[in-house]
């Protein structure tokens, strides 16, 4: 799976996005209804945690899109235990 194009499902994309903060990388979780037009719901990453280096923040990014197994109706993933 190529965790950069994200997840579909239960009618929305699901995607992680690496963000550099001041040398530091962190990941956030975002989520778009399909077909609504609407923005980015941004959803706080179960554990927000701080990463060092971009491949840290990446791999566990991808360690979330392997995790999501649904969403809830209002748009916050539901993951596997993490």
């Amino acid at each position: 799976m190529n965790w950069t194009e994200g997840v579909s499902i239960d009618g929305y994309r699901v995607q992680c996005k690496v963000i550099a903060r001041g040398g530091d990388y962190r990941v956030r979780v975002t989520t778009r209804k399909r077909g609504a037009g609407l923005g980015e719901r941004v959803v706080v990453a179960p554990s927000p945690l701080v990463f060092e280096t971009q491949e840290e923040a990446e791999r566990h990014a991808r360690y979330l899109m392997m995790a999501v197994k649904g969403v809830e109706p209002s748009g916050k993933p539901q993951y596997t235990v993490l």
